[in-house]
This record gives C-alpha cells, structure tokens and sequence, in this order.
C-alpha cells in the first residue's frame, strides 16, 4: 500500500510540474474545453488538449513550471498537449521561449513542424503558410516540411512553408532588433521579461554591428511577422529572391533602400553569411552560432 500511495504522489508530481498557467492577458482571451468556450482569467490552469483562443487586439501568456514561455497574439489558436510536450498551432502569431536546461517542445501548424529548446521562435501561421523566425537560439531550431525535408535555424534566421514544402531552398535572414521592437509579444506593456532576455539582445547587438560594416537582415519574414505584408506577399518572395554570396556593397545597397519604405523592398539580397561576423547568444559562447 505504501509503495502504491508513494507512485501516486510521484505521478502527481510530475503532473503538476508541467503545469501550464495564464500569467498575462489583454482582452478577450478565451479556453475552450469539451465545447465549452469560457473566458480566460489570469492565474487560470489550462489543461492538457485545451484550445486557448483570442480576439482581435487582444493578446496572452502562458507559462510552465519549468520556465518556458509561450505569447499568443490576436486572434490566434492554441493547444498544448501537455503529455507530448507538444504545441498546436492552427492560427495567429506565437512565441515560444524555452530554457536550454528544460525537455524540448514540439509546435506544430499546418505546414512544419519544429523541434525548440534552449531558443526563442517567432511563429506566424495563416491559413496553410507558417512563417518562423528565430531571435536567438543555443542549440539550433530544426524545422521539418510535410515532405520530411529538415533545415537547422540559428539566430537571426527564418523560414516560410506550406503543405507543399519550404519556400526557399537555404534560411532567409531575420533583423532581430526589428523583430522584437515591431511585435507586441515583446512590445506590450506589463509582460515580464523573457528569461532568453539578455540572449536576443546579444544576437541583435552582433547584426547592429554588422550593420554597421554595410549588412542588411530584414526580410520577409520581419514584414509578415510585423503585419506589413500579407503571407502570400512574404511566399512570393521568399520563393523568388534566394541570392546566396552577396557581396557586402549590394547587401548595403538594398539596406539603403529598405530604409526608405516601411517593408523590405521585394528585391533585397540576403546576406552572404560566410562574411557575417559570428553571433552566439550564450553571454560566454562555448563555440560561436553564425546568423
């Protein structure tokens, strides 16, 4: 008896440390559970297969026990299977934010799945296109399309995908400063900082000085992340403006453009990344993380 009320007590404990809770809201944030759509309020228990849902302008976090993060835009849809360690998307923006030290998370949407731990990830889902970005990541984001085809994402990388497959052949680049300063997962007033903080500014710190010596890193991603342009804009280009080896001049070129217009100009080459300086968001790197 005593062996069976000891493994009962170790069952709920473990149970309870995957604990997921509503730790910020703005809005109309909502669970629904079994059908029934109820309104979400803070410090709530969401339970495993629930769908957290939101409106429009509204927006919320939930947090793990084990320090892990995840923000969910407007008007977005949301399930975490709590057993699997796995995140549904089906629509909306998210951010996902996980400690290296913790198990991985598996998110999915319609079009990829990714495998994130030790990272902080950007995902915008619309309709079949997911699109991803990277602000920082220790140990590389895999991304696998419907077709089985993996690609490793560093920090300051992204990618755009249907059910068809990726649309682009190598990563595209993503400003991470741009990134974090245009989306209200980061942006919006009363949410605590992420625990991968110092980590994302360190990677946006790294590209501010590439910058400098003539890079540019805006993409489509940042625009259709940002709201700026549609999805099916930021496909077109991504499928139609892979330039591997640019030089430094065109990459400073098209930077010059892009800062004359709101969203990166269909035309912008993406960096040569053999010339970009290495960016590691650890605070004292063991081995350096290209962008």
């Amino acid at each position: 008896m005593r062996i069976l009320i000891c493994l009962a007590l170790i069952a709920v404990a473990s149970h309870s440390a995957c604990a997921t809770t509503v730790s910020f809201l703005k809005n109309s944030v909502y669970k629904i559970d079994n059908t029934n759509q109820v309104a979400a309020i803070l410090n709530d228990k969401v339970e495993s297969n629930t769908q957290v849902g939101t409106g429009a302008q509204s927006m919320c976090e939930l947090s793990l026990d084990d320090k892990s993060i995840t923000r969910i835009g407007a008007n977005a849809v949301f399930t975490f299977v709590e057993q699997e360690r796995l995140v549904k998307c089906d629509k909306g923006t998210f951010l996902v934010s996980k400690d290296p030290e913790t198990e991985t998370m598996t998110i999915t949407t319609g079009s990829v799945t990714a495998a994130v731990n030790g990272s902080t990830v950007m995902f915008d889902v619309t309709g079949d296109a997911t699109h991803v970005a990277v602000a920082e990541t220790t140990t590389g984001v895999v991304v696998t399309d419907k077709n089985g085809k993996s690609m490793t994402l560093q920090s300051g990388e992204g990618i755009s995908a249907t059910p068809t497959g990726m649309a682009s052949a190598a990563p595209r680049s993503v400003d991470v400063k741009d990134l974090t300063s245009s989306s209200p997962l980061f942006t919006e007033a009363g949410l605590a900082p992420l625990a991968n903080d110092a980590l994302i500014k360190g990677v946006a710190s790294a590209q501010e000085s590439a910058k400098a010596a003539g890079m540019s890193f805006a993409s489509e991603i940042n625009d259709v992340v940002a709201g700026r342009i549609d999805s099916a804009t930021a496909l077109a280009r991504a499928g139609g403006m892979d330039v591997p080896g640019v030089d430094i001049d065109t990459a400073a070129g098209a930077e010059t453009a892009a800062s004359n217009n709101n969203s990166t100009p269909p035309n912008t080459p993406q960096p040569n990344l053999q010339q970009v300086p290495p960016v590691n968001s650890r605070p004292n790197p063991f081995e350096a993380t290209p962008i």
